[in-house]
């Protein structure tokens, strides 16, 4: 199990949020949308405060580059 997770899998699992967005709201929402667990825990490790865009996720979210979608 690892705590990153890939661009693609976040805007899948992510793509009809609503921001501005709390960390837990993030998480809940994932969740709810059968993100893989690995999406779920890199959303965990975040900083716990309110999101409003998806950039703004991507900039705190742990991406690893070198994994497939």
């Amino acid at each position: 199990m690892s705590d990153t997770t890939t661009v693609d899998r976040l805007r899948t699992v992510l793509a009809d949020v609503v921001y501005p967005v709390s960390k837990g709201q993030l998480v809940d929402h994932a969740s709810r949308n059968n993100a893989d667990e690995d999406t779920v825990h890199a959303l965990h490790a975040v900083p716990d405060r309110p999101y409003g865009s998806f950039d703004e996720v991507l900039g705190v979210v742990a991406v690893d580059q070198s994994r497939e979608a």
